[in-house]
């Protein structure tokens, strides 16, 4: 069978597009590395888990993904209820759903909010009401207008007094108290229903086939998909540390509060992180007692990939985790203090990482489903765009800037999602990421109240997509399943390579003459690159002098050879240059050492 990877872009309700996506591509491929970011990350888990029941069936069992496609065809009817409130902010959940409502659709936000802020403070309302009624009868019976105007005004002011009371309250101490989200995935005490966290859980589960008696237990972990050789990847951000994580964690440098988690958690799921770990001793003043390692690397759960990664701000708490702070002095104990860092929503670090699984020339696709906005005007009734070949940025539609609130959710847009952007347009990239386009005001994003109908709509979109990958990219064809010896997989490589090789070649010779050169303005005898390659004494890594003068300096004359050679290239007019090839894509490029979102050992790197 033919193997992708897929990444799916994060959007919180869109997510209802990917289900049959991922089933339509599941038909032809086996899917090895599943990724995204929030709504992306739930997509990706669900897929990793219908995936393993595959592999752990033989490689034929289709269940899985028959389930996800009933999570498809139930959407409709279960999605507004994995949303639950925390009761002592719910109120301002209530305005929230407001917004989004189809009375804010028909006659605008502002007499939505009214017709909800009614609701929320109806009692001092109806207070209000009572106390300008006195005195309204009262200035009647008295021919006193000055003290019907007097009432009218006081009850009015007492009113926005005690409904501006009441949002500063929520806004400035609810919403910090409960993690800067409304809603903490965990079922309230006043529904019946499942919230987000905990279906997602079972879900996860009832999936994989992971279960122990026909009864639900230990949740699915990153190991159990592995020993399949399935991979799962999401991002998240660390808002206390200032900087995003790629999920699963891959150090143990981590600690959760068995308290704080069973806020957000089904029981099972702290049962398993706690194992048969007892809670560190640190003995610090203002931290919980019940602090336990966060399991890393294969022994992460699946659950916690997504949850970790859908924290939206303001709508989903974030979820809390402690570890030392190393930049503080040590504590009389002589261990470094616990700080508290609050993981939010992946999205603000990489809503769309296509970056996950690349390679220079990969050998199996990886496909990316991206959302964006549908406009009647640019895009006629075309609801999923797929490029043929890779598209400059001067490609970027033109969006208009109207008011504060546009313009300042156009500045955090751009800082959050630029790198996507560019990246996802570079040829060996855009041809092999389909693109549903949702009508921003009633489908996917923060539409929490679509229709069934409108819900039903958008898993038909996903599907396209899912149809649109396998016939470009599948060696199969998908009329007559006859095989076929070429694909759009082929057309995908060769740009990859025209591309990167010229990009290479250039980065090489440079590397090439930095060998050769000593620092710039530097005296006479300084060393050149290569001489502190070999004989530098370094104060921190890699001081054997027979692997420096060995494997480690015969690496970099190899490879500054290519780059001698692709130099003379440039430089002779007889020779070819790879540069001097015709019909090269323009495109803004730069190799270089780029960081990665977590320190993985390299042991575990594959």
């Amino acid at each position: 069978m033919q193997e992708c990877d897929l990444i799916m872009q994060g959007g919180t309700a869109s997510g209802v597009v990917y289900p049959y996506a991922v089933t339509e591509i599941a038909k032809d491929y086996r899917l090895r590395n599943i990724g995204g970011t929030s709504a992306g990350a739930i997509a990706a888990v669900l897929a990793a888990a219908a995936e393993y029941r595959r592999q752990a069936g033989g490689g034929t069992d289709w269940a899985g993904f028959a389930a996800i496609e009933r999570i498809a065809i139930d959407m409709g009817s279960t999605l507004e209820s994995l949303f639950q409130p925390s009761p002592d902010v719910a109120p301002l959940f209530t305005l929230l759903r407001a917004t989004i409502s189809d009375t804010a659709r028909r006659k605008g936000k502002p007499w939505a909010l009214l017709l909800a802020g009614m609701r929320i403070f109806r009692w001092p309302l109806v207070i209000a009401m009572i106390a300008m009624a006195a005195f309204l009868v009262a200035a009647f019976l008295q021919g006193d207008v000055w003290l019907g105007a007097f009432g009218v005004a006081l009850a009015v002011m007492a009113f926005v007094t005690w409904a501006a009371a009441a949002l500063t309250r929520w806004l400035f101490k609810g919403l910090p108290r409960h993690n800067f989200g409304l809603c903490t995935g965990h079922r309230q005490d006043n529904s019946a229903a499942p919230a987000l966290t905990d279906w997602l859980t079972d879900q996860i589960d009832l999936i994989a086939g992971n279960m122990n008696n026909g009864a639900l237990g230990a949740p699915l972990t990153v190991g159990q998909l592995e020993g399949h050789q399935i991979g799962v990847a999401a991002m998240t951000t660390d808002l206390s540390t200032q900087r995003p994580y790629q999920l699963p964690l891959q150090t143990r440098i981590h600690f959760f509060s068995e308290a704080e988690f069973l806020r957000l958690f089904p029981e099972r799921v702290v049962s398993y992180l706690k194992g048969e770990n007892q809670p560190i001793e640190h003995g610090q003043d203002g931290v919980p007692k019940d602090l336990y390692p966060l399991p890393d690397g294969p022994a992460f759960p699946v659950v916690l990939v997504a949850r970790l990664s859908l924290s939206f701000p303001g709508l989903i708490e974030a979820v809390p985790l402690w570890r030392h702070d190393y930049e503080l002095p040590k504590a009389p104990d002589d261990r470094y203090p616990l700080r508290r860092c609050l993981f939010s929503d992946g999205g603000i670090s990489s809503n769309f990482p296509i970056h996950f699984f690349d390679a220079l020339l990969p050998t199996r696709p990886t496909f990316g489903i991206s959302l964006s906005n549908w406009e009647e005007v640019r895009h006629g009734q075309d609801r999923l765009f797929f490029p043929t070949t890779g598209r400059t940025s001067t490609n970027l539609p033109v969006q208009e800037i109207d008011g504060i609130g546009g313009f300042l959710f156009a500045i955090l847009n751009t800082a959050k999602d630029w790198q996507d952007t560019m990246q996802s347009m570079l040829p060996g990239y855009a041809e092999r990421i389909a693109t549903v386009r949702l009508d921003k005001g009633s489908e996917g994003g923060m539409n929490l109240t679509m229709s069934p109908e409108t819900i039903a709509q958008l898993t038909r979109y996903g599907r396209h997509a899912g149809v649109e990958l396998r016939k470009r990219f599948s060696y199969v064809d998908p009329e007559t399943l006859a095989p076929r010896r070429i694909s759009g997989f082929d057309q995908h490589r060769y740009n990859r390579a025209i591309s990167l090789l010229p990009e290479l070649e250039e980065a090489l010779s440079r590397f090439a003459a930095a060998l050769k050169a000593q620092p710039q303005g530097a005296p006479s005898d300084a060393y050149t690159g290569r001489k502190v390659l070999t004989d530098f004494k370094s104060d921190h890594f890699g001081n054997t002098i027979s692997w420096r003068k060995g494997p480690f300096v015969g690496l970099a004359d190899a490879v500054g050879k290519i780059g001698q050679d692709a130099t003379e290239a440039f430089e002779d007019p007889t020779r070819k240059s790879v540069r001097e090839g015709r019909d090269l894509p323009s495109i803004d490029t730069a190799i270089r050492l780029a960081a990665l979102v977590d320190r993985i050992p390299r042991t575990r790197r594959s």
